[in-house]
């Protein structure tokens, strides 16, 4: 019967409204309060004020400019919800007949012939951003397995379109249940939405996790060449980029190269240079703890989400503007180089 119920909750939320965490929970609990911060400001050039003309999904320029200049910032707190009788699936997971994480279709077949397997207790990890987006699975619900208790079963769906994230598994030592679709007696799941201090501890354990496994690759720092992977975002001149920061003593990778090799190309490293876009978690967990982030930000897609993780480390984040070009964007190089040296600057006046 309970393989039964997501599609039984498809027909009744026709009928009747669905019950939010809070009413379906037979437990919740603050595991992190809500925090009013202040968040330090991104590091730009003047310039570079005018060139967006575009943000990413959900956003607007002005939205991403208040990212960038900081200020006071209130981070949601960090709730833990326990639900009994609970069917968790890849696309979410199922208690009576309400939905909750809910990502993507329901695969109705799967859930009407797969083995279900069954545990008494369990944490379910991705909330529905980490999903769609590797970077939010990396930054998101890995940090988020840190909230499991001792006795819980770790529910982490891996997308198997990510290779670099069945790498982290791997390289991690993540233990999780193999099982695609679990019925567990009992199940936790965090709403760990805000950058609150906790949050930033645990992102703090993984990154030092990282770094364990990386080294010191002894480098001036690390460019991430992006290339074509994932959404479209081709730097023209990612050769000549290349070259430049190579010639300065920066190791070079590739988001097409296997996980392990990127760590060992960023470890410790103290600058991380990128295209904007998900994989840079790979060499920021890696790199230093304090490292400067340079962020080359595509002109129509103006995204400094990076900012909510580097703000809860000693590290500094800096991004100026690729403009669109026919194929792609095209990074003013120089402007690369001069955010580097601003950016070691400011952290050298910080250390001292």
């Amino acid at each position: 019967m309970n393989r039964c119920l997501p599609i039984l909750g498809q027909v009744a939320k026709r009928l009747r409204p669905m019950r939010g965490l809070d009413a379906a929970a037979v437990e919740v609990i603050e595991e992190h309060p809500a925090e009013r911060r202040h968040t330090g400001a991104v590091l730009t050039l003047p310039e570079d004020r005018a060139l967006p003309t575009g943000a990413d999904e959900g956003r607007s320029v002005a939205e991403e400019w208040q990212r960038v200049d900081g200020g006071a910032v209130t981070h949601q707190a960090t709730i833990r919800y326990v639900l009994k009788d609970v069917l968790a699936t890849p696309f979410g997971f199922f208690s009576g007949l309400d939905a909750f994480a809910r990502y993507g279709p329901i695969r109705y077949r799967d859930l009407l012939t797969a083995r279900i397997e069954r545990r008494e207790k369990g944490f379910f990890a991705a909330i529905p951003v980490a999903q769609r987006y590797f970077g939010h699975w990396v930054t998101d619900a890995l940090t988020t397995r840190l909230l499991r208790r001792p006795d819980e079963d770790l529910y982490l769906p891996v997308n198997p379109g990510w290779p670099h994230a069945r790498q982290y598994v791997e390289l991690l030592g993540i233990d999780r249940v193999q099982a695609d679709f679990v019925q567990f007696d009992t199940l936790s799941y965090c709403r760990d939405i805000g950058q609150n201090t906790g949050r930033a501890a645990r992102l703090a354990r993984l990154r030092a996790e990282v770094r364990a496994i990386a080294g010191d690759a002894g480098v001036a720092g690390v460019f991430l060449r992006r290339g074509r992977t994932g959404t479209d975002r081709v730097l023209l001149n990612e050769d000549a980029l290349a070259d430049a920061l190579a010639a300065r003593g920066f190791a070079i990778t590739d988001t097409s190269d296997d996980l392990r090799g990127i760590w060992a190309a960023a470890g410790n490293a103290p600058v991380t240079v990128s295209m904007e876009g998900s994989h840079w978690m790979n060499v920021f967990l890696a790199s230093r703890e304090d490292a400067v982030h340079v962020i080359v930000n595509p002109a129509d897609r103006f995204n400094n989400v990076a900012a909510d993780y580097v703000n809860g480390t000693p590290g500094l984040m800096a991004t100026t503007v690729a403009v669109k070009r026919d194929g792609g964007y095209v990074a003013d190089i120089d402007k690369v180089l001069r955010l580097i040296e601003m950016g070691m600057a400011r952290q050298r006046e910080t250390r001292a």
